[in-house]
């Protein structure tokens, strides 16, 4: 397995984790995250009634908090990692100050291209 991976996974039990947008990049995170035993917060501009019933019956089921609305990143306080959709753009104050306060402020796709390992045969350049 890769031990960057493995790093990382084990880095996230009973870590703070903040899941900013429950679109379909980021709905995956909240299995996974559940079972790398991290505490997790989901956030998102829609309110309760906007949010698909599946993917609010995931935060139930794996008893995961929330907060939803258009002044959800409010409570963005105090995570160890926040994982952003790409809609939720880096430069958004909320994310500037937790990166101040020490948290890791990425995207599931900056965390795959993070974790996968590298082939130091292939290059973009010519």
């Amino acid at each position: 397995m890769n031990e960057k991976l493995e790093e990382f996974e084990r880095y996230l039990k009973n870590r703070k984790v903040a899941i900013i947008g429950l679109g379909v990049s980021n709905v995956p995170l909240l299995k996974y995250m559940f079972e790398k035993e991290a505490k997790v917060t989901a956030f998102d501009e829609r309110e309760v009634d906007n949010i698909p019933k599946e993917i609010f019956e995931e935060l139930i089921k794996y008893n995961m908090k929330y907060v939803f609305g258009k002044e959800c990143l409010k409570e963005l306080k105090g995570f160890d990692i926040i994982f952003r959709a790409p809609s939720c753009m880096p430069t958004k104050k909320e994310l500037l100050l937790a990166k101040e306060e020490g948290a890791i402020v990425t995207s599931e796709i900056e965390m795959l291209i993070e974790m996968c390992p590298r082939n130091s045969n292939w290059s973009y350049r010519e």
